[in-house]
């Protein structure tokens, strides 16, 4: 997991703008429902009760031309907080996109087809293969400063003071975590509309829509068959790097990752921690391993995938 530190200040009552690594971000909302917009062209919306476990964060990529004039508004407030803050120093935030949106209309449209198109067909069966970097919420509770230096001070002191809550199985505190740290927006390329739920401090639901748009160019190369055999290893990959994340994550001892393509459920997956750290993930096949846990998954190599119902 890629340490990040944000900094927020208010703009109006219930509006902030928020600094960090990866870019600059504005949100927007009151207790229950929050919106971001990040100039990476992603909308992030929060909703929920909080105190009641009811909660989902839906993550989307914004690819219209609108995205131009919000980054535009964007760069002009991180401008001029940088000329009011000497010790602001973004790392290049929104690089690409403001250079995409000097010569395009729909710059986060274009970076995406690049994306994309540097998918192979390997790549597309290996998502599974890495994940992100388990955090240890014993040490981070009784140690506010970091192991080392490969370790951002700052993060390390917003875990810290995360850890008892974490520890402690707070919900809220789940979800407000997964909110702030993104976790899996690494993945946007392969899927969107990431949604998180739980009533239970032991487990997390995780509900997201495939994106077949990244198997456009191996379709043109392979028969229907091996098409369909692509896109089942793609969607078991995808859940289980969904599961490893939560797992690296979260002190929980169960992942329910639900995959929707075209509208229709096609996967539904109860993943255990004890038995996915027992898995050799360089060496796997994904639809083989997936077949190992508790699944709804109709698969025909002629047909491809068929609507099933969600493991409770």
């Amino acid at each position: 997991m890629g340490l990040r530190f944000r900094k927020s200040i208010s703009i109006i009552p219930g509006v902030k703008l928020n600094f960090g690594k990866t870019g600059m971000s504005v949100s927007t909302g009151v207790p229950g429902f929050r919106k971001t917009f990040h100039t990476s062209g992603k909308v992030t919306t929060s909703v929920g009760i909080p105190g009641t476990g009811l909660y989902y964060v839906d993550t989307k990529n914004a690819h219209t031309k609108n995205n131009k004039r919000n980054t535009e508004v964007l760069q002009e407030s991180q401008s001029s907080y940088a000329n009011s803050n000497d010790n602001y120093s973004p790392e290049n935030p929104a690089r690409d996109y403001q250079s995409a949106s000097e010569n395009n209309s729909e710059p986060s449209e274009s970076l995406a087809s690049k994306a994309l198109k540097q998918l192979d067909i390997n790549s597309l069966k290996s998502i599974h293969k890495t994940s992100d970097d388990s955090i240890d919420w014993t040490e981070a509770l009784v140690s506010p400063t970091a192991p080392d230096e490969n370790y951002n001070q700052q993060m390390w002191e917003y875990y810290h003071n995360m850890a008892p809550k974490i520890l402690a199985g707070d919900i809220d505190s789940y979800l407000q975590l997964i909110y702030e740290v993104n976790p899996l927006d690494d993945l946007l390329v392969y899927g969107s509309n990431f949604e998180f739920g739980t009533d239970n401090p032991k487990k997390i639901e995780v509900e997201f829509n495939v994106n077949e748009n990244a198997l456009s160019e191996a379709k043109r190369q392979l028969s229907d068959l091996e098409y369909n055999l692509l896109l089942q290893d793609y969607v078991c990959s995808m859940c289980i790097r969904i599961a490893r994340d939560m797992f690296a994550l979260l002190p929980i001892s169960d992942t329910i990752v639900h995959a929707v393509l075209n509208g229709c459920l096609i996967a539904s997956v109860a993943f255990d921690r004890l038995s996915l750290s027992k898995i050799k993930f360089g060496y796997i096949d994904p639809s083989d391993t997936l077949a190992k846990f508790k699944n709804n998954m109709d698969f025909d190599i002629n047909n491809g995938f068929s609507n099933v119902a969600k493991i409770e």
